[in-house]
């Protein structure tokens, strides 16, 4: 199966995001990160999968899950200011979101 860069792209973000949420519980027992990440991975993962059938689709829900972490990790940014982990997840989350942003674009014409 040969996998479109979007796909790829999405599928990292997916890992990232889930595999920050378990070090989240692992390191702090935060129950809610383990929610919030393994939600975020698991709506990424489907956006992963939708992506070559239904573009436009995928990539609105992808910029959803995106906008949604860009948000929340920017908030925590802004407070702690800590690089890692909520300042790496929003300057990802702000690049998937442009992506998305693209792929929404490119899929209207």
């Amino acid at each position: 199966m040969d996998l479109s860069t979007s796909q790829k792209f999405t599928l990292g973000y997916a890992a990232l995001v889930g595999v920050g949420g378990v070090m989240g519980y692992l390191k702090r027992r935060s129950l809610m990160s383990l929610g919030a990440g393994g939600v975020s991975s698991a709506a990424l993962y489907y956006v992963y999968t939708e992506l070559p059938n239904n573009p436009a689709y995928a990539s609105s829900l992808g910029l959803g899950v995106s906008m949604m972490l860009l948000g929340s990790m920017g908030y925590r940014y802004q407070k702690t200011r800590k690089i890692f982990p909520a300042g790496a997840v929003a300057l990802l989350s702000l690049g998937m979101t442009g992506g998305y942003l693209h792929g929404i674009l490119r899929s209207q014409h």
